[in-house]
């Protein structure tokens, strides 16, 4: 496998240059009006509240030669990090393009149908039927009803007069008609002797 026998050339890595030496800091003189730690009556939860105080106030203090050991430590790193990045070539940033999507047209809303108000009927009211009074008892002035008994007698003699009257007028109509009817057959009787006196006389001569 000739792929496989080549051996990959590692790239070294510079050396990275002497340090300069730090500057001495000036270590601050301690001072002197430092309030004092406060005191707990001796019993055995006081006991072990002052040592706690005190292994917390000493780790939270640290002497002036142990910062500029992690001085000195912090900044190495950070300078071999450097060079390393220095070295090797930036990857390129692929940045894909987002498509925006694309927008939608605008619908315009369909307008909306208008609705015709229908006239209200007005209501007709039906008429009121008048209130039937069944089996009461009417009330008459008798001076009225006098005056109305006397023109219904009048009216009755009338009547009878006009019915007698009327039977008359038949009597002389049917007296009538048999006289007409007698002398129609007087006349039927005189046309038939004068007939045969003319056959009997006036044809002869």
């Amino acid at each position: 496998m000739g792929l496989f026998s080549k051996k990959e050339e590692v790239p070294k890595i510079p050396t990275s240059p002497a340090l300069p030496e730090l500057p001495k800091l000036e270590q601050p003189e301690p001072k002197k009006d430092l309030p004092e730690l406060p005191s707990f009556p001796a019993t055995s939860k006081n006991d072990n509240l002052n040592q706690e105080m005190v292994k917390s106030a000493v780790v939270d203090t640290p002497s002036p030669g142990e910062n500029e050991v992690s001085g000195q430590t912090a900044t190495l790193p950070a300078i071999e990090s450097s060079k390393e990045k220095s070295s090797i070539p930036p990857k390129p940033s692929i940045q894909n393009p987002i498509s925006s999507p694309p927008k939608m047209p605008l619908i315009p809303e369909a307008p909306k149908p208008t609705v015709e108000e229908v006239p209200k009927i007005p209501t007709v009211q039906s008429p009121s039927k008048p209130t039937q009074h069944a089996n009461e008892p009417i009330f008459i002035r008798i001076d009225k009803f006098q005056t109305s008994q006397k023109n219904f007698e009048t009216i009755k003699d009338k009547v009878s007069q006009i019915e007698s009257v009327l039977k008359k007028i038949k009597d002389v109509k049917s007296q009538e008609e048999e006289e007409l009817k007698g002398w129609a057959k007087d006349v039927e009787k005189i046309k038939s002797r004068l007939g045969e006196i003319n056959d009997d006389i006036f044809n002869q001569i």
